[in-house]
């Protein structure tokens, strides 16, 4: 505890950017869906939602990550979602070996082939961390933790089809 009130924190970031074969709206359902992300995310074995505010643009979930017994993490993340610019960020507010962390997901309509709508991701992952250990490998392991993420998700978005109400909003605001 001494040597981590002496250490100062280091902070790292990294941005992941991918054009996803899916519309936004799915991707953005999916990335709200924290109780799920046990179910696909890698080293994840433990997702909760644990709070939601009254007008749901902002909740409380927490996760475990990592691979014990190498490395677990339990934190708990402030999550608010801004649906008019499809945008998404998380701040944990509770953690034990991770000062801070913070991701931000903006996603944006982009044209495909044939007219396709795909999704333009946009992945911003940074982390603040005084343990020794941690900063030693914090720009590789942000690096590849952000890249599985984003596969992860797009991994997702192909195993559940596009759910009809979004479909509908899709059509809606084509039409605006």
């Amino acid at each position: 505890m001494i040597l981590k009130s002496i250490l100062a924190p280091v902070t790292k970031q990294h941005v992941q950017k991918k054009i996803i074969k899916t519309h936004p709206l799915h991707l953005f359902r999916i990335i709200q869906d924290v109780d799920d992300y046990v179910n696909f995310l890698p080293l994840c074995s433990y997702s909760k939602i644990l709070r939601k505010a009254p007008d749901g643009r902002s909740f409380d979930g927490k996760l475990i990550v990592g691979k014990p017994p190498l490395f677990s993490e339990e934190y708990t993340s402030r999550v608010t979602v801004i649906p008019e610019t499809l945008t998404i960020q998380m701040e944990s507010i509770e953690s034990q070996r991770i000062d801070a962390l913070r991701s931000h997901w903006s996603l944006e309509e982009k044209q495909g082939k044939n007219n396709e709508v795909h999704c333009g991701v946009t992945f911003q992952l940074e982390m603040e961390v005084t343990d020794p250990v941690i900063v030693a490998v914090l720009d590789q392991v942000l690096q590849e933790v952000a890249g599985r993420q984003v596969e992860a998700f797009e991994k997702r978005c192909e195993e559940l089809p596009l759910p009809e109400d979004l479909i509908e909003v899709a059509k809606r605001l084509k039409q605006q």
